[in-house]
């Protein structure tokens, strides 16, 4: 019949419309847009923060440019705090600071016998809590007093905020690395930092900034910088300020060799090494 066709027709329009209007009820819109509302999944799996999503090498970068930046150390000898502990006040309460891995590793000495702040005492100490205090405050995450004497009378950290005004915390630990096998000790922390596996700078000091931070510091030269042997012993001289004639010291210098594990690549040499 000629309707027939036509009515089919219509049939099927009809139920098309029903559909589209049951694919548009309000319900579905809403839950459309609620849908397409939802921020996107985060890049870092949900951690807070653009350091969270840095590479190990960028945080290195990072790092080592910002202490470049703050200390402007140039050079292995050139000394940020001189012998009585002056020149610049943000770290008041060490001595003969100097840099050996920027935005990684310092050295010094603490700063006893010349402290107008927290008072002079024997140079045999470790650090006093204003120069511990200093240091959390100008962003070091851990200090190594490398003798042991009187460091139980230390805290073994302090709480501050930060020149950036962050609330931190710093480590305050010993090791004595005159004893050759707390080397790898060394080695292990610092290499930990570089890899981003643990935060600093760190502080290694001894009593007077010479000779225990000068072997740790040389050591590290050599496995990180590659320093030769002569390369080593010559920065280690240099750097007692006058008073070398320590040669079982000079002889352990020498006779360290990079520990193969800790080897780190050119381009995190070329960032941090002086």
């Amino acid at each position: 019949m000629p309707e027939t066709a036509p009515s089919m027709l219509a049939l099927a329009y009809s139920v098309a419309l029903a559909l589209l209007a049951s694919s548009c009820s309000p319900n579905q819109i809403k839950s459309n847009t609620q849908q397409s509302a939802q921020p996107a999944p985060s890049a870092d799996n949900g951690s807070q923060g653009i350091d969270d999503v840095r590479t190990p090498i960028e945080k290195l970068k990072t790092i080592s440019n910002e202490y470049r930046a703050k200390y402007a150390l140039n050079d292995v000898f050139t000394k940020l705090v001189d012998n009585r502990g002056n020149n610049f006040a943000p770290l008041y309460g060490v001595r003969n600071f100097r840099v050996v891995l920027h935005g990684v590793y310092y050295r010094g000495g603490a700063n006893n016998s010349y402290n107008t702040a927290d008072g002079i005492r024997d140079n045999q100490n470790p650090l006093q809590v204003g120069g511990l205090n200093n240091l959390c405050e100008e962003g070091f995450k851990q200090s190594i007093y490398l003798y042991s004497t009187n460091y139980n009378t230390a805290p073994r950290s302090v709480s501050c905020t930060t020149y950036k005004n962050e609330s931190s915390a710093m480590k305050y630990d010993q090791i004595s690395p005159l004893n050759f096998k707390n080397s790898e000790k060394f080695i292990s922390t610092v290499y930990n930092v570089i890899k981003g596996q643990s935060t600093g700078p760190i502080y290694g000091h001894c009593w007077n900034g010479w000779h225990a931070s000068g072997f740790v510091s040389a050591i590290l030269l050599k496995q990180f910088c590659g320093y030769s042997d002569a390369k080593a012993l010559d920065y280690w001289i240099k750097n007692t300020d006058g008073d070398s004639n320590y040669p079982s010291i000079q002889t352990q210098v020498t006779a360290f060799k990079p520990i193969a594990k800790y080897q780190i690549s050119a381009a995190e040499s070329e960032l941090i090494c002086p």
